[in-house]
């Protein structure tokens, strides 16, 4: 995969004819973005210990596959178009779901973020969140999640990354559903601090939470539609359209911005406050380099966030040291530093190529269509007061002629509303929240960059010896290539070829769920009943012996699972070393009394003796 980025440029250069574009990369810049980002991806592969040649979805990277640190990186990946093991990541991240669904709380009791993590990423990699297993994630995690637990218990998260998700393919929420779409941005919107901006504690503007806001809110910039609401800070009654509300979100970040082109949170300049208000700004059509607002002097956004990045191909967290962040060094690439500028300029490369938005997982509007809004841009962007009310409306018609749930791509149209408005035009627009009501299942689309992606798949004997040389007994250490080879098995046209090889696949994955159910009910007897071990007393010794049998039938890989598993193995010499000490005190005192009734029986024998 090395050089990966000049390929690209010459595809993008090849087919520059057939991509809309905003016409705001040079392709010097473009070469330099694409190389960026390839860099990121060859230093985290570095940071997983990964070969250069090899693809950052496997083995070693797969085991974080349902967390965050798992999740972030394949939808940057997935965004790009980079060619890599989507199948891969596909086939551990839903059985992970599937694992978790058979508990009490599925993904998580609180977070509901758990859900639309999942589920962006399941996108990114060209999967379909409404169909795991048997589980619908997208009504799980947005529209019926107050059925559970409120969208909202974890705070304005759950709001924000709920209608993000919900919107990632314009899902139709059902007329049963606990929550509309419109009273999910009611509660967004309601939340927003009386400067413009958004607050995790709703109390001072934060630039995380006031970028991604934004992003949530995007796709609305440009509805006409108003909403009526309670803003929370001021109790006060409002009725606004969306473009209003992000302007002042807008507003406050431009002046929030630093001067040295950056953002800061608790007083700290860092990257990724940087890098989310980029995804803020891309999501609305705006080029952080073409934006007045955006600019502080000769220091831009971007060139903020480049100057973040290490030798390595990295990005540190911040440059200076914060106590409070011991984890993120000023000398060190930091991975979720890194993984939040990756998907940051993903987002900037698909504006300036005319792709989607960053969190939009439909397929790419038909090349025709795209040209067509591009010459809408251009002459609303001419609208100047010798524009005429003929020529306004003549405008508006080619607008809409797209359909509804596509004009949020048409980026400056509230100008030629505006415009309108002025010429007494009367606007009766649709409400871009009915008209987000489109899909109820589908897969994700990978950017359509390489083609690669769509080849049929096929089992070859190589796969079948990847499968002989699993070792027995088996251990959980080869559990996500078992899991891997089931998908790949599943999928491949000649599956009927090897039944039997599956057969024994899904054997070995039924061993090894066995055997880290094993490790997860030893590690709740840890917790329950013996920790702190050095409490451990020898009214212990009977569940330390039974834990310790079951742990020695372990692995030495499966071992090492088991929580302070080192403790574990020592408390068995330390309740011995009680229980000893108890036998000899026992002993001793035996020995005492002993002593006592010969010493007694002397003496009442002397006594005798005498009288």
């Amino acid at each position: 995969m090395r050089n990966i980025y000049a390929w690209l440029v010459t595809v993008v250069m090849m087919t520059a004819v057939l991509l809309p574009s905003v016409a705001f990369a040079t392709p010097e810049k473009e070469e330099s973005l694409l190389h960026t980002i390839e860099q990121i991806i060859a230093w985290k592969k570095q940071d997983e210990h990964i070969a250069e040649s090899d693809p950052l979805l496997s083995k070693p990277f797969l085991a974080h596959a349902g967390n965050t640190n798992g999740d972030w990186y394949p939808i940057g990946l997935g965004r790009i178009g980079y060619p890599d093991d989507y199948q891969a990541y596909l086939a551990v991240i839903k059985n992970n779901v599937i694992e978790r669904y058979k508990t009490k709380d599925q993904l998580s009791d609180m977070k509901a973020t758990e859900w639309h993590r999942i589920s962006l990423a399941i996108l990114a990699a060209g999967g379909d969140p409404t169909a795991v297993g048997d589980s619908n994630l997208i009504a799980d995690g947005t529209y019926n999640r107050g059925l559970k637990t409120s969208l909202g218990a974890q705070g304005i998260n759950g709001w924000i990354w709920g209608l993000i998700t919900l919107d990632s393919m314009r899902y139709k929420v059902p007329d049963d559903a606990d929550m509309t779409r419109v009273e999910i941005i009611k509660e967004i919107i309601s939340l927003q601090l009386e400067d413009g901006g958004f607050s995790f504690y709703q109390d001072e503007a934060e630039t995380d939470m006031t970028a991604m806001a934004i992003q949530a809110l995007a796709p609305y910039y440009q509805s006409t539609e108003e909403f009526t609401y309670t803003q929370k800070d001021t109790g006060k009654n409002f009725t606004k359209t969306i473009h209003v509300i992000i302007d002042e979100a807008l507003a406050k970040l431009s002046d929030m911005q630093t001067a040295t082109g950056g953002f800061s949170t608790l007083d700290d300049d860092n990257v990724e406050s940087a890098a989310q208000v980029l995804v803020a700004l891309t999501s609305l059509g705006i080029h952080p380099d073409e934006d007045e607002r955006f600019k502080k002097g000769d220091h831009t956004l971007l060139d903020f966030i480049m100057d973040y990045q290490m030798e390595d191909g990295g990005f540190v967290h911040a440059k200076t040291y914060n106590a409070d962040n011991p984890s993120s060094l000023p000398d060190e690439s930091n991975s979720m530093a890194t993984e939040q500028v990756l998907y940051a300029l993903v987002s900037l490369y698909r504006l300036e190529n005319g792709y989607r938005t960053m969190y939009d997982f439909r397929p790419e509007n038909p090349q025709e269509m795209k040209e067509q809004m591009v010459e809408l841009m251009k002459s609303i962007q001419n609208i100047d007061e010798h524009t005429d009310a003929k020529q306004l409306q003549q405008l508006l018609d080619t607008y809409e002629n797209f359909p509804i749930e596509e004009r949020s791509y048409v980026y400056n149209f509230h100008k030629l509303a505006e415009a309108a408005k002025k010429q007494s035009i009367q606007l009766d627009l649709p409400a871009f929240s009915e008209a987000y009501e489109v899909n109820t299942t589908g897969n994700g689309v990978i950017a359509p960059i390489y083609q690669e992606q769509t080849a049929p798949r096929h089992i070859t004997e190589q796969d079948v010896e990847k499968m002989n040389v699993i070792p027995t007994p088996l251990t959980t250490e080869h559990y996500i290539d078992v899991v891997s080879m089931i998908d790949q098995f599943e999928q491949a046209d000649n599956k009927g070829d090897y039944e039997k090889e599956l057969a024994q696949l899904y054997e070995y994955k039924k061993e090894m769920e066995k055997i880290e159910a094993e490790i997860q009910s030893i590690n709740d007897i840890v917790l329950d009943q013996l920790y702190p071990f050095n409490e451990l007393t020898s009214k212990d010794q009977d569940n330390v012996d039974a834990i310790l049998t079951r742990f020695n039938a372990l692995s030495p890989y499966d071992q090492g699972k088991v929580l302070n598993y080192e403790d574990l193995k020592k408390s068995k010499t330390q309740i011995d070393n009680a229980v000893r000490a108890k036998r000899i005190s026992w002993a001793l005192g035996i020995v005492a009394v002993g002593l006592i009734i010969v010493v007694m029986s002397r003496i009442q024998k002397r006594r005798r003796q005498r009288d």
